[in-house]
C-alpha cells in the first residue's frame, strides 16, 4: 500500500513536472513567435515606409515632369502654338498697317516680329516663350488665354523703339546701315519728330 501511494505520488510529481516543462516550453514557444512576428512586422511596415516614399518620389517627379512638359511647345500642343504664332505676326502686321513698303516696316520688320515673343516671356516671367503653360488652357483666367490677350494688343515700348533707332542712326553714321534703311531712317525721322514720336502707340 506504501509502495502504491509512492509510486502514485512518484507519478503525479512526474506528471507536474512535464505539465510545467510542456507549459514552459509553450510560453517560451509563444514569446519567441511572438519575436518573430514582431520582426517581421518590423520589416513590413520598414518595407511599406519605403515603397510609401518611393511612391511620394515617383509622385514629385511625374507632377513636375507634367509641368514641364504641359508647355505650348510640347507636341501635344502643336496646334495652339501655330495659332499662337499666327496671332503673334497678325499683331505685328496690323501694327505696321499691312505694308510692306512703310518706313516703319523696313526699319522694324526684323525687330518686332521677334520682340513680341520676348515680351511675352518677360511678362511672364519664363526663360523663353516656348515655356508658356498651357494648363487648363482652354480656361478664361489661363496663362495661354491671357498670353493671347496680352498678344493682341501689344506694342513695343517707346524705350526700345527709340534704342533701335539710335542703333541704326549709329550704324548710318558709321556708313555699315544699307541704302535702303537709310532712306527709310531719313523719312522716319521726318515724321516723328526725329524719332520722339513712337508710331505703334495709337
Amino acid at each position: 500500500m506504501e509502495n502504491l501511494m509512492n509510486y502514485e505520488n512518484n507519478n503525479h510529481e512526474n506528471e507536474s513536472t512535464n505539465i510545467d516543462e510542456i507549459l514552459a516550453n509553450s510560453q517560451n514557444g509563444v514569446i519567441e513567435a511572438l519575436k518573430i512576428i514582431n520582426n517581421q512586422n518590423k520589416k513590413r511596415d520598414a518595407k511599406i515606409d519605403i515603397l510609401i516614399d518611393d511612391m511620394g518620389s515617383t509622385k514629385t517627379k511625374v507632377e513636375s515632369l507634367e509641368k514641364n512638359t504641359n508647355v505650348i511647345c510640347s507636341p501635344f500642343h502643336s496646334k495652339r502654338k501655330r495659332n499662337f504664332n499666327r496671332l503673334c505676326k497678325a499683331r505685328v502686321w496690323e501694327l505696321f498697317n499691312h505694308d510692306k513698303d512703310s518706313c516703319e516696316y523696313v526699319l522694324f520688320s526684323h525687330f518686332l516680329f521677334k520682340k513680341i515673343y520676348g515680351d511675352i516671356a518677360t511678362h511672364f516671367d519664363l526663360d523663353t516663350w516656348h515655356d508658356l503653360s498651357m494648363e487648363k488652357f482652354e480656361e478664361e483666367n489661363s496663362t495661354y488665354s491671357q498670353a493671347k490677350e496680352f498678344a493682341s494688343y501689344w506694342t513695343p515700348s517707346n524705350w526700345y523703339v527709340k534704342d533701335c533707332i539710335n542703333g541704326m542712326i549709329s550704324k548710318r553714321d558709321k556708313g555699315i546701315l544699307s541704302p535702303e534703311r537709310c532712306r527709310a531712317l531719313t523719312e522716319y525721322l521726318r515724321i516723328t519728330n526725329n524719332g520722339e514720336i513712337n508710331p505703334f502707340v495709337a
